[in-house]
């Protein structure tokens, strides 16, 4: 009887696990090669901003262009990150990179910008050259520079993508859907994550999670019940 709830217990924690598909949360001090393919600037400096979520480090990113991560991802996830813009308003978040010259870059444009700010500015790169169509908050509410962000991007297989913003801390019935977009051309299936910056652009990251589309990193219930929060992300 003890061997078999041992297993139970097991195969609920492998189907938890199974469902978050990459984490990082910088904790270790240095950028994870084994995650991460940095350009440019990568930097794990210590968070000066005293939110408990965030623990004691963070990413900065400046003047990088694209930096990817290791491994590739499937058609469909969501990607989730804390965020602050530190210096010309913007940060980019890379999808299904086939190559720094041919992604999705999606930038997040808050006060301080001089590129549109207030808006989801929508990017693709085909073969080295960008198109773009900023489209601003649909929720109409300002984000400031130097203060932290939660955003999530939803990430489907029929070129759909989705971007919700709130306060860093809270979880998905707190984020606000504030804009969404088709690509037409259907120009990447599937590919890498990452992170763009350029020029004086800078910002910090944290609490980075891509998980399976749709699943609830925040609570989840497999055969029992099991509570997974930023903070148990960070333990782990």
């Amino acid at each position: 009887m003890r061997f078999v709830i041992c297993l139970i217990l097991m195969l609920c924690v492998c189907t938890v696990s199974a469902d978050i598909l990459f984490q990082d949360d910088f904790e270790s001090g240095k950028v994870d090669n084994k995650k991460w393919m940095p350009q440019g600037t990568w930097v794990i400096e210590d968070n000066g901003d005293g939110h408990d979520v965030l623990g004691e480090k963070v990413l900065a990113v400046q003047s990088s262009e694209i930096g990817l991560s290791v491994d590739a991802f499937p058609e469909e996830f969501d990607y989730y990150a804390d965020f602050k813009t530190v210096s010309a308003g913007l940060t980019g978040f890379v999808f299904h990179a086939q190559d720094a010259n041919n992604v999705y870059m999606h930038q997040v444009s808050t006060a301080g910008s001089a590129h549109t700010p207030q808006h989801i500015r929508w990017h693709r790169k085909v073969g080295g050259g960008y198109t773009v169509d900023a489209k601003p908050f649909d929720d109409k509410v300002n984000r400031d520079q130097n203060v932290w962000y939660r955003v999530k991007f939803e990430v489907r297989k029929d070129y759909k993508f989705k971007v919700y913003l709130g306060d860093v801390g809270v979880e998905d019935d707190e984020l606000t859907l504030v804009s969404e977009w088709t690509d037409a051309q259907k120009s990447f299936e599937k590919g890498k994550i990452g992170i763009r910056m350029s020029g004086g652009e800078r910002a910090q990251y944290d609490n980075i999670v891509v998980s399976s589309a749709g699943f609830d990193i925040f609570s989840v219930e497999p055969n029992g019940k099991l509570t997974l929060t930023w903070g148990n992300l960070k333990r782990k």
